[in-house]
């Protein structure tokens, strides 16, 4: 234990100290005298948090033992307290050398264990998990006293039962839960955009319900009912804001499709699949399924021939000890690197899920604040992916020229300001004409106006030139019928278009 110094200083400043006094002594004189304890106490806690106490029980429960024995005795100003300390001292190394074996012979045991206790497994499963610990701890003991043959036998079993109990309680929703994310769902308008989802899910509460007014011993049906409910609502809360999000973004049909494609990609990437979509969208799903299905059966074979290798050594005896613990050791290795890189690539398929939201959240924020920087006479703001459009009418050039008039300036600098926003991003300025008058005419006119905001975003904006292009489209990008004044209105603008 790198944190504890050697007592033999301290004992050795006892014999300066001369006889015990036999007066109680106070807090603060404990620890001047006694500086050692505080010091195992902190150290006490820290390997309780690396849970010593689970995987080196008896020699952390010897060490408390001494702790306590020498408070005792630091109480009444016995200098034999310096001996117990220096036996808890002992016990701890001792522990959390024998815990560090623990972990390399338990590490998987440990790590399910983790995840059943984050599934609220100790509450609903209470006797069960408590058991269990019990016999972590009888492993724990055992490889203290050498015995790692047998904790090599029974970990599987052990780790089997952690397992379960994880699936279990994730399994175990009960009605309660579910009304209250059902109350979240109706808060956040689930209903407008995911009904059949969340129907399914009140059908299955319902039932829920019916099982428990007509037989309250029917619990495992109830939960199995109520756990359906939850990961409907779940699902048609996650399904609503993916529809807020394409309806928000003004996505083409093309568009969607493309987002969707890159999601596939995203989610396979750690596994070194390159998704094919240049065929049928069935066989794109078949193949990726086959690549992942590869993966699970290859750590399945492995975990085969790790129980066929153990299973192999019961019945060759001739084979020796040190033979067969290589043998398992270079099995065990391979699954656990195996089962390790499929966790990290899972963490990192989270990991790229989560960034992705965050992201999408910053730069839906960062939307929404633009399109409160106009009104309805000025712009309209649209998203398109990740990139922002801001769609301006307000602009009042005189006819048939493209002279930036003062009553634009406000305009200008809300533009301005939203380009702001987007600190990275490049801007490109596209002028656009009813029908009236010449082509030629309308596309230089169009292209005059799109220079000249352009211009006044470098000028006035203090823009990079390099972040800026400009572009005149005259009439051939219309948003609305020429045929009528309002329609014509609408098609004479200037777009400006946030590329991030």
């Amino acid at each position: 234990m790198n944190n504890i110094k050697p007592l033999a200083m301290a004992i050795s400043l006892s014999v300066l100290v001369g006889c015990a006094s036999k007066t109680s002594l106070k807090q603060d004189e404990i620890q001047e005298r006694y500086p050692d304890i505080s010091r195992l106490e902190q150290a006490l806690e820290v390997a309780d948090q690396q849970e010593v106490d689970l995987l080196s029980q008896k020699l952390y429960a010897s060490a408390q033992a001494s702790l306590a024995k020498a408070k005792e005795q630091a109480k009444k100003g016995d200098d034999k307290a310096l001996n117990q300390l220096q036996a808890a001292e002992s016990a701890l190394q001792q522990a959390e050398a024998n815990a560090q074996i623990g972990r390399d012979e338990l590490g998987a045991v440990m790590r399910q264990r983790e995840k059943a206790r984050a599934a609220g497994a100790p509450a609903k499963y209470a006797t069960a998990f408590a058991n269990a610990d019990k016999a972590l701890i009888d492993a724990g003991n055992l490889i203290a006293k050498g015995d790692l043959a047998e904790v090599r036998e029974d970990r599987q079993a052990l780790q089997q039962r952690y397992a379960k109990m994880e699936v279990d309680s994730l399994k175990q929703a009960t009605v309660k839960d579910v009304e209250a994310l059902m109350q979240q769902a109706k808060r956040q308008d689930v209903e407008d955009y995911a009904p059949q989802t969340l129907e399914q899910a009140r059908q299955e509460l319902g039932l829920a319900k019916s099982v428990l007014e007509s037989d309250v011993t029917a619990t495992q049906t109830a939960a199995m009912h109520a756990s359906n409910a939850d990961g409907l609502v779940r699902r048609a809360i996650h399904m609503s804001a993916l529809i807020k999000e394409f309806r928000q973004s003004d996505m083409s049909e093309e568009q969607r499709v493309l987002w969707y494609q890159d999601q596939l990609s995203k989610v396979v990437a750690p596994l070194d699949v390159n998704p094919q979509f240049g065929q049928p969208n069935k066989q794109t799903i078949e193949m990726l399924a086959g690549a992942v299905g590869g993966v699970k059966s290859d750590l399945e074979q492995t975990r085969m021939t790790l129980a066929q290798a153990e299973e192999e050594h019961q019945k060759q005896q001739q084979m020796s000890e040190q033979e067969h613990e290589q043998t398992v050791l270079a099995l065990r290795q391979n699954y656990e690197q195996q089962l390790a890189q499929l966790t990290q690539d899972y963490a990192a398929l989270q990991s790229s899920s989560q960034a992705t939201i965050a992201r999408n959240e910053q730069l839906e924020a960062k939307f929404r604040s633009v399109q409160e920087m106009f009104n309805a006479d000025e712009a309209e703001v649209y998203r398109q992916g990740d990139d922002v459009l801001i769609r301006a009418y307000g602009f009042n050039f005189p006819s048939g020229t493209s002279e930036i008039q003062s009553n634009n300036f406000p305009l200008l600098k809300k533009i301005i300001g939203a380009i702001e926003v987007f600190p990275q991003s490049n801007v490109a300025v596209s002028g656009h004409t009813d029908n009236r008058g010449s082509d030629e005419l309308n596309q230089q006119l169009s292209q005059d106006r799109a220079q000249t905001v352009a211009r006044f975003l470098v000028d006035v904006g203090n823009l990079a030139e390099d972040r800026v292009s400009s572009n005149g489209y005259g009439k051939n990008r219309p948003l609305a019928s020429n045929e009528t004044a309002d329609g014509r209105a609408a098609n004479r603008r200037v777009e400006i278009l946030i590329d991030n």
